[in-house]
């Protein structure tokens, strides 16, 4: 029986770095799944398939969808004990992510950054929020970089998030107290080293041409994110790499004293990330709303642990995270909720069968406006990926959809669009891409009615 599930996320980590973690988790009997796809291109559209295995254009913003089961809700239902650290703004109380944990650590108005200050203001501090607003407009990148370049001129060096070892410590100080209080544990832990702005410690610089955390920090504020120069993106880079590495070692700091702990016992281990990142592959830098490539999309994902019995140790077929919490509710025993749209992988990790069939995974965005705290889900933009073929619907850079169309066999850097030449094969995908929105607005529906259903039922018993 598995006592224990420890989900570790980290922000804005690429696909080709689960090389690297394999190398930190051979001890740990973990199965690689080399060709996952995350369901959209920042944490906001991401999250929602991670946590609650739905797109997010069924949220259609920041805030979990009430009427939808997340996750923990099942866990706590099969006699797990929730807990949640992360010290990302977006995912904070405010947005309904503590949905099911019992305890949920997001250390909002710990750290400080501009998303924190927007996402934590009240009083006048919201009514300066919504004054810069109006001027902002709340998606100008450019003008969120100038507000982030003269919010830490001011404030001076301060990372906008909790560091991967103070993190850490957070987790095994609650362990150690907490060990053998109960009988079994959900632990999500989300990592934010690898975001923007890319700033390791002093001891993981020797090879990047920075003397400092410090200065590196704020060489990260000299990118104009709508104009990017290619020459400090490429060292943003290798200030990423760092960065990664940092986390990297983290992860496997922290394993290792789990297992000193004996909570790595009867677990299932689940690392991920919940997006990549660009590095102008399409002219873009980040995690841009905009784009669906899979400099965005394609994530690591490695599951294991002593409960886990596979004869393979690397997968091939495209997964995406949607399919993450089917799996572990799958392997804790537990029911599937009807809102979850995700398919389990649990037949691969117990090695069941050696491949599953083919099946399509839809990414998905819309315009953000991050100031006022929404998006404009008018404006998406939305992908199919079926095996070796991926199309992209926008309805962000025109009225008029555009379409792009890739093998990404033939042509994996998605650079030559075969939409014109391939019309057929594009008809069908655009039609999967209909029935999927379709699902999304049916979706919508039956939260809405089941939030309706629970309202009058606490109404009738007050």
């Amino acid at each position: 029986m598995i006592e224990n599930v420890i989900l570790l996320t980290i922000d804005s980590l690429r696909f080709e770095y689960a090389n690297e973690l394999t190398k930190f988790l051979s001890n740990y009997n973990m199965l690689t799944l080399r060709k996952c796809y995350s369901n959209g291109p920042g944490t906001n559209q991401s999250f929602p398939s991670i946590l609650s295995s739905t797109p997010f254009l069924v949220h259609g913003g920041l805030r979990l969808r009430p009427g939808i089961t997340s996750l923990a809700e099942v866990l706590v239902r099969r006699g797990f004990y929730t807990v949640g650290f992360h010290s990302n703004p977006f995912l904070s109380k405010r947005f309904g992510w503590d949905r099911g944990f019992m305890e949920f650590y997001d250390f909002l108005g710990r750290y400080h950054s501009p998303a924190g200050f927007v996402v934590s203001s009240s009083g006048w501090r919201k009514f300066i929020v919504k004054v810069m607003g109006k001027l902002l407009r709340g998606s100008s990148k450019r003008l969120w970089s100038i507000v982030n370049r003269l919010y830490y001129r001011f404030r001076g060096f301060a990372l906008p998030y909790v560091e991967a070892r103070e993190l850490n410590d957070y987790v095994l100080n609650w362990v150690r107290e907490n060990r053998g209080r109960f009988n079994r544990v959900f632990l999500w832990v989300h990592y934010m080293d690898t975001h923007f702005p890319f700033a390791p410690p002093d001891e993981y610089l020797s090879d990047t041409g920075f003397s400092s955390r410090e200065e590196a920090f704020f060489y990260n504020y000299q990118l104009d994110f709508e104009d990017p120069d290619p020459a400090i993106v490429d060292r943003l880079k290798v200030l990423y790499r760092a960065s990664a590495r940092y986390v990297f070692d983290c992860i496997a700091y922290l394993l290792e004293e789990l297992d000193r702990l004996d909570f790595l016992r009867n677990s299932l281990i689940v690392i991920t990330s919940d997006h990549g990142e660009a590095f102008l592959e399409h002219g873009k830098f980040g995690h841009a709303y905009d784009i669906l490539y899979n400099e965005v999309l394609k994530v690591p994902l490695m599951i294991g642990g002593d409960t886990v019995d596979t004869s393979i140790h690397i997968y091939d077929k495209p997964v995406q995270l949607m399919d993450l919490a089917p799996t572990i509710v799958d392997l804790v025993g537990a029911k599937k909720p009807p809102t979850f749209r995700g398919r389990s992988l649990a037949p691969l990790l117990r090695g069941e069968v050696s491949e599953l069939d083919v099946y399509p995974i839809f990414s998905e965005s819309a315009v953000p406006d991050l100031i006022n705290l929404r998006y404009d889900t008018s404006k998406s933009i939305v992908s199919v990926t079926l095996g070796r073929w991926k199309l992209i619907m926008d309805k962000i850079h025109s009225s008029i959809p555009r379409f792009e169309l890739y093998d990404l066999v033939a042509d994996p850097n998605e650079k030559h669009n075969l939409f014109e030449e391939k019309r057929d094969l594009a008809d069908r995908l655009t039609e999967l891409i209909r029935y999927h929105l379709e699902d999304v607005s049916k979706l919508r529906i039956f939260s809405e009615k089941i939030t309706s259903i629970r309202s009058k039922l606490k109404g009738e018993v007050k």
